[in-house]
Order: C-alpha cells, then structure tokens, then sequence
C-alpha cells in the first residue's frame, strides 16, 4: 500500500474512532417490582411510550412489550437530549413476574457488582388495594435488600461490598444535596457544607435510587363512593407512604392511564435520577479537561473528544424542573 493510501486510511480509523467515542452513551438499568395486576406492565409501556415522543413516534415506529407472562422480562428505551436528537443514554428494562424465590434468583442478573451504580428501580402498587400498600412495598424492600445482600458477598472486603458501599455514600449525598427544582441555590457552595440527615430518613440505605409508583390513581373516586374513602383516608395513605419512602430515600409518584402527563414526570425523573450524579461526586472524582455534557444541561462539550463511555455515563447531567405536589390527590409526586 502506498504512503498515500496508508495515511487516508489511518485518518479514517481516526475519524471513526473520534465518532464512536463521542457518540458513546450511558448505560442503565431499570428493575420494576410489583405485585400480580398491579400494572407493571402498563407502566413500562408508558415509559416506553413516553422516551419515544421525540423522536419514534413522529417515524410510526411504536415498541412492543411482551404480554407474556415471563419470570424476567426484558425491554429497553432510550434517552434523548432535550431537542429528542442525540441519545445520550440507554435504558435496559427489567421485569420481575412476582417474588416467588425462582423468580428472585433471576435477580442476580440484574443486581451485580459490575453494574450496580447503574440501576435503578421502580416499585409499583396498585391504588385498587390501598390497603395492600404498606405490606407490598416492605415486601419488595425485603427482596431487594436481599439481592443487595447477595451482590456484597460474603463478609469482608468483596468488589460487590465496595459497589454498594459507594452507591450508599452517592444516595446519601444526593439527599444532603436535595434542593427545589425552582430555589436560587449556589450548587458550588452548597456542596461544600453537607448537612447530616434528620431522623427517619435513609434508615434503610440499599444505595439505589427507588420510585414508588403508585398505579390507577383514577379509581379513588371509586374508593369514595364504594367504600366511603375521604380526604382524611387519601392524606393518610400519602402521609404513610411518604414516611417509608423517606426511609429508603425514595421518590413517591401517583400516576393514572388517564393522566399521560404523570407518566411523561415519572419518565423525567427517573433519567434524572440515573444519569444525575451528586455534585461532591461529580467534583471529586472528574476530570475537568474531559467532561462531556449533555445538550440538555445547557452547555457545550469541551476537551478531547477521545473520552471513555464510562467518563461519558458520569458526566451527563439531565436536569428535572419539576416542583412536588402534595395537594392534587390524584397527581401526587414528591421527589426523593
């Protein structure tokens, strides 16, 4: 080969190389939890729905979701930038059927040391058993604090007891960082004084990002007239299930079929959650000549283009803008 020929080649593979590092994504996972019939799968297909509207859909281009009844199933969606062009991470969504032990066992390909700062997970209960709520949920912690177990190994020092100890630390400096989607904070300076955690909350620390979803939030006019539900009854149940979501550092969202926009909040916050790291972190741990920031953050990429998808996956930021609500009963979100 000619020294011509040589040198269009090497700066081909250059130009290759430059394009697949650049347009290297995070990747995610998203384990959803819940009882038989509670509507897990209508809230996958929601949030697949719901990371399509930019960009699939205006194609005709629709994902399925297996109907069948599969131990774990799997799909998967992505995230886009704010202008739905650039993808800058993708989500694997895992399935449990039920917490029957052959079904947790499969948890161990979801859970592992490996992967486990990438996952995060969605609790679903059923607002047509209200009652079942409290007992569900601690239910489903059970199994997860279980397949958290299971990833640290045995006692002493294990590449697993290292992830989830990290993924602690991250959790509880997230919270300490907690601040409203619209206050005027100097993030730089807030960053340097962490305030402890007050009483009851991160009790149970499993160091991964929990959603409590809470599904066919509609039938509350149905617990009115067939069961005489009041306002007491409804603010009680969210006053409950707000204290054990403050327990695991959870975030607690009411959605409804009816409602889409409740699924389109929970789809922002949960690409939020998985692609925002805390700040001390970010700081920490970063190289400022390598960042690579989504478009979505409102700044431009600098530094080498050559950067690792590992770099990429911590530095995309994915704001969410959104303020709680605790007053609309039946759209219900409170941030973790």
């Amino acid at each position: 080969m000619t020294e011509a020929g040589t040198s269009e080649t090497n700066l081909w593979e250059t130009v290759l190389r430059k394009v697949g590092t650049s347009k290297a994504v995070a990747q995610k996972k998203l384990l959803v939890l819940g009882d038989a019939g509670s509507g897990k799968t209508s809230v996958v297909r929601q949030l697949l729905q719901a990371s399509q509207q930019a960009s699939d859909v205006r194609s005709g281009a629709v994902e399925t979701v297996s109907e069948h009844d599969l131990a774990l199933s799997y799909s998967y969606m992505d995230v886009r930038d704010e202008d739905g062009e650039e993808i800058v991470a993708r989500v694997g969504v895992y399935q449990l059927a039920s917490d029957r032990t052959t079904d947790r066992e499969l948890l161990q390909f979801v859970l592992d040391a490996q992967t486990f700062g990438a996952a995060a997970i969605v609790v679903v209960l059923d607002w047509s058993r209200p009652w079942r709520f409290v007992k569900s949920l601690l239910r489903w912690v059970h199994v997860l604090s279980a397949a958290v177990d299971a990833v640290c190994g045995e006692s002493g020092w294990t590449p697993g007891r290292a992830a989830v100890d990290e993924c602690r630390e991250r959790l509880e400096r997230f919270l300490q960082e907690y601040t409203d989607a619209d206050a005027d904070v100097d993030v730089g300076r807030a960053a340097d004084v962490l305030l402890p955690l007050g009483a009851g909350v991160l009790e149970a620390n499993l160091g991964l990002p929990i959603v409590v979803v809470c599904t066919k939030a509609d039938t509350m006019g149905v617990l009115e007239r067939e069961r005489a539900f009041g306002e007491e009854d409804f603010d009680y149940v969210q006053q409950v299930l707000r204290a054990v979501c403050l327990r695991l550092g959870a975030a607690l969202i009411y959605t409804s079929t009816h409602n889409p926009d409740t699924f389109t909040t929970l789809y922002h916050y949960l690409a939020h959650r998985m692609l925002t790291a805390p700040t001390t972190l970010s700081v920490a741990e970063l190289n400022e000549d390598t960042m690579v920031h989504s478009p979505r953050s409102g700044r431009s990429r600098s530094g080498s283009a050559a950067v690792a998808p590992d770099a990429v996956a911590r530095t995309v930021s994915y704001p969410f803008r959104m303020r709680a609500n605790v007053v609309d009963r039946d759209i219900v979100f409170v941030p973790a």
